[in-house]
């Protein structure tokens, strides 16, 4: 079940966003002090005003949060995490083309997020497309959809 996300999901987020980001060894290589870097980030405080200021919404799965998904009011996806044991199993789809339909409702034309190497493959296969030529930046690739 996809909903909006709700401050008292917040704990369960940071959980699936470190959990994910401590599973994508192809980004960061279990170099500690990259994989520190982005989980203090994704800490109570910033996650609250990112969701304050921004669309999000929540994977629910037997009960717990399983998928995060946040974007900003231009069409950026700015967050989008599933818990590894549930990878591959069409929740980061769903959570994509729920908020799709959502931006698409707002007279939104192009979506536009910075994507990682593991989750390129994810978003190429969704019809992302890189801005210029391939070639990551910073570990990031800038990616965008349009929706027209």
């Amino acid at each position: 079940m996809i909903r909006e996300a709700q401050i008292q999901d917040i704990p369960e987020i940071i959980q699936v966003i470190h959990n994910s980001i401590r599973s994508c060894i192809q980004d960061h290589q279990r170099n500690e002090s990259v994989i520190q870097t982005w989980l203090e980030e994704a800490n109570h405080s910033n996650i609250m005003m990112w969701m304050l200021y921004n669309d999000s919404w929540v994977y629910i799965y037997d009960h717990r949060v399983v998928g995060f998904l946040l974007v900003s009011d231009e069409g950026k996806i700015l967050l989008n995490y599933i818990c590894p044991e549930r990878q591959y199993e069409g929740i980061g789809k769903a959570l994509l083309m729920y908020m799709l339909e959502i931006v698409r409702e707002k007279n939104i034309t192009e979506i536009s997020l910075e994507s990682t190497h593991t989750a390129l493959p994810f978003y190429q296969k969704h019809g992302f497309v890189s801005q210029g030529e391939l070639g990551l930046e910073n570990d990031q690739l800038k990616l965008i959809k349009s929706l027209n």
